[in-house]
């Protein structure tokens, strides 16, 4: 009873807004449907991009280098300079190693609505989307740009970041505790240097 009781409510709505709009029709060509899904399929259309990305990459590496020369000059002197000069020689060794190793993990995650800027001949979405938060004269940045395909785009219109492609997840922030965080000038030039 409930539902018959919503349907023809929903129906009486879109009668009355097709009436309003258009009184020789039953249907208005703006009037939504209630039963189609709500996912992103055009320009204009907001998507929800559920940002979970989590990196991690090391490298390691070492060398060991060694060299060794020995000239001697003894022979084809002559026998009077052979006696006068004594036998000419020299040797030299080097020999070097190093080792290095370097870890970088990195993980963000958020949730962030884009719009969807172009439809591609195959379908595609081209979406972009950005943020700004202040707190305290703290700002933050997100930017977020790829391509999705409508078949990862779920029912609830979100799609994982994993299914993004060309993905370019950009976090900025400016402010007392970015700028505490960034080398300053003379480091930076001591480490271009050395």
């Amino acid at each position: 009873m409930k539902t018959a009781l919503t349907a023809l409510a929903l129906l009486a709505s879109a009668f009355a807004i097709g009436q309003s709009e258009n009184p020789g029709s039953l249907w208005s060509d703006s009037a939504k449907n209630p039963l189609i899904d709500r996912k992103a399929h055009s320009v204009g259309d907001v998507l929800t991009v559920l940002i979970s990305e989590q990196s991690t990459a090391s490298s390691s590496g070492s060398t060991a280098t060694a060299k060794q020369d020995d000239n001697q000059i003894t022979a084809g002197l002559g026998p009077i300079l052979e006696s006068l000069i004594p036998a000419l020689g020299s040797s030299a060794s080097h020999s070097g190693s190093g080792s290095g190793t370097t870890t970088r993990t990195g993980k963000f995650t958020t949730r962030m609505t884009v719009i969807v800027k172009e439809v591609l001949e195959n379908g595609n979405f081209v979406i972009e989307g950005s943020r700004f938060i202040q707190i305290n004269k703290d700002v933050q940045k997100f930017v977020i740009t790829g391509i999705v395909r409508p078949d990862d785009i779920r029912s609830d219109n979100t799609i994982l970041s994993e299914f993004v492609a060309e993905a370019e997840i950009r976090y900025d922030g400016k402010g007392t505790v970015s700028d505490r965080q960034r080398k300053g000038i003379l480091t930076t030039l001591l480490d271009w240097l050395f």
